[in-house]
């Protein structure tokens, strides 16, 4: 899930603004964990209370933010120069 969700952020990131991108990847995150969690890829060892749960997906968020910045930043640089 957790390639998935940096797949989507990417495309958002090269497609969408930056504001649009931060809210299409926060919204794709919640649908990984979601269904990490309690949807059809969980299973009966996940325990969605624990910090080991949530350590690792607060990670992948923060690496799918960081993709996002690092994208449109290129993005703009590229842009910029271009002009």
């Amino acid at each position: 899930m957790p390639i998935l969700y940096l797949a989507g952020t990417l495309i958002a990131a090269l497609l969408a603004r930056r504001t649009t991108a931060y809210a299409i990847s926060f919204a794709l995150w919640i649908v990984a964990v979601v269904m990490v969690g309690w949807g059809p890829a969980t299973n009966s060892s996940i325990d969605t209370g624990s910090v080991g749960f949530w350590g690792p997906w607060a990670i992948v968020l923060v690496v799918g933010l960081a993709l996002v910045t690092v994208v449109s930043t290129v993005r703009r640089r590229r842009r910029l120069r271009a002009a």
